[in-house]
């Protein structure tokens, strides 16, 4: 509950009880099948069409904040949803057909962080860290209160122009808004944020483990490889040097995680999402009716892992209203 005593987040009170589903399997992967996301609020979604040369499903979000957004989903990941019984159920041949893909496609990738390139990449990010700090300074930023907009959950209008008139100097915009819209909605849906994940290794800042890439044009045109460090390394430092400028410029960053099971709160993630807002951390940590475990983490905000914050972000203000930052992976020893 948010401190006036209204839901954090939409849900259904009347929702029906999951005895009326069935698991998500292979078998269900059909276009028109209406089910729920396995999450705490039982998000209800439909699939839309499958592609067959990615082995994936789109879907549609049919309620909540998010409603009408669309997710890629791998079809390994069916699991992770629960269908009306009496779904339409794939043929055989289909079916076999999608087993294969999941044989073919559902492959580990991971790339360790070197040691040499991180050098050459924190040449790169201190220069970054110079030309926003200059940029800054000539707008002549005013101090700003962040306390106000964590009660609210709201950005701050005039750090989201500045980001969006620096970034477009540079010509980096465009990505900037698609990739924080899409972290915003599912950053494991599709593979636009993979990509940013990948190169984030190959600049030696953050391990990558995950899956192997399935879209042969994920570093195509402006989303290469050049482009995303690009985007990467002007956004870390833009970020980092606004913060500076806040007061108070390090206030408390929570970390709340819920499960069904048992938490798995070891496997590595080249991006963190965490909030600025204890109500929002407290209403992740109370999880649903089948939760069984869960955790509640504290720790200052790490400054030099900061990629993203809804203070300057727009997307992070616009559906979803979390208060939340997004850190680059933690390293050995950090809470998260």
């Amino acid at each position: 509950m948010s401190p006036d005593g209204a839901p954090v987040y939409q849900f259904d009170p009347h929702r029906r009880p999951d005895s009326e589903f069935q698991a998500g399997s292979l078998s269900l992967l059909v276009a028109g099948n209406e089910g729920r996301l396995l999450d705490a609020r039982r998000t209800p979604i439909r699939i839309v069409e499958l592609n067959m040369e990615e082995g994936t499903f789109e879907l549609e979000i049919l309620a909540f904040e998010d409603s009408g957004a669309r997710w890629s989903m791998p079809f390994e990941d069916v699991g992770g949803f629960q269908f009306a019984t009496g779904s339409t159920n794939a043929s055989p041949q289909m079916l076999d057909a999608y087993a294969e893909l999941v044989r073919r496609l559902d492959r580990p990738l991971v790339i360790e962080a070197s040691p040499e390139t991180l050098t050459q990449s924190m040449q790169r990010i201190v220069a970054a860290h110079e030309r926003a700090a200059d940029w800054l300074d000539a707008e002549g930023l005013e101090d700003v209160d962040v306390t106000s907009h964590i009660a609210s959950r709201e950005g701050d209008p005039r750090c989201s122009r500045l980001l969006h008139a620096y970034l477009n100097e540079l010509e980096l915009a465009e990505m900037d808004a698609a990739f924080s819209a899409a972290f915003v909605s599912n950053p494991k849906a599709g593979e636009l944020i993979k990509g940013h994940a990948i190169v984030l290794a190959e600049l030696g800042l953050c391990p990558f483990h995950g899956k192997a890439v399935r879209s042969a044009s994920l570093f195509d045109g402006d989303w290469s490889r050049q482009r995303r460090a690009e985007h990467l390394i002007a956004r870390l430092a833009f970020t980092q040097e606004l913060w500076k400028r806040i007061t108070p410029s390090n206030p408390s960053l929570y970390r709340a995680m819920a499960s069904d099971g048992v938490l798995d709160a070891s496997r590595a993630s080249s991006f963190v999402s965490a909030t600025f807002s204890i109500e929002i951390a407290t209403d992740h940590f109370r999880g649903g009716a089948n939760t069984q475990t869960a955790a509640l983490l504290r720790q200052p905000l790490p400054q030099r892992r900061m990629l993203m914050t809804f203070l300057e972000t727009p997307a992070m203000s616009r559906q979803f209203k979390e208060a939340e930052a997004v850190l680059i992976g933690a390293s050995d020893g950090e809470i998260f």
